[in-house]
């Protein structure tokens, strides 16, 4: 879809940070994170919905989840649990019609702060180009501890 934000990504249109990339999916940091290390695992063809995957590519995708936990906990990220959701369909709060899981890292005593973050996350767009470099930074680090498998 040419007007898929994520599709955009894939295709080189627009900029993303990313932590890894295979022949199915792509994982990548929220522009918007709710917290340091928010990250996006999504397929590379467009899927709207969950019930659009196969139970292949829906595997793969939780699988990738997984690897980006651990990847996050060996970068030394300040993280303790996580939340691991996908809101699908426009009535569940999916602001791209393109499935994406949400791998956010958590720590004790963050709820609060998470809540308010959520709420508000997209409506800071000033400051793009440093957040961009940092979340770049962050990609590098997470990708040099990326499990292979």
């Amino acid at each position: 879809m040419s007007d898929c934000v994520f599709c955009r990504i894939r295709d080189g249109e627009l900029p993303g940070s990313v932590v890894y990339r295979d022949e199915r999916a792509i994982v990548l940091l929220d522009l918007f994170p709710v917290r340091e290390g928010h990250c996006l695992v999504i397929p590379l063809d467009h899927h709207p919905l969950l019930q659009d995957l196969s139970p292949e590519l829906t595997a793969h995708l939780f699988e990738l989840a997984r690897r980006t936990i651990r990847a996050q906990k060996r970068a030394g990220l300040d993280v303790l649990a996580h939340n691991v959701m996908v809101n699908d369909g426009r009535e569940a709060n999916q602001h791209v019609p393109h499935v994406h899981i949400h791998v956010i890292p958590r720590r004790g005593g963050d709820t609060l702060a998470t809540a308010l973050t959520w709420g508000t996350r997209m409506m800071n767009i000033f400051g793009l180009a440093k957040r961009r470099h940092r979340l770049d930074r962050l990609a590098g680090l997470l990708a040099e501890h990326f499990p292979k498998a």
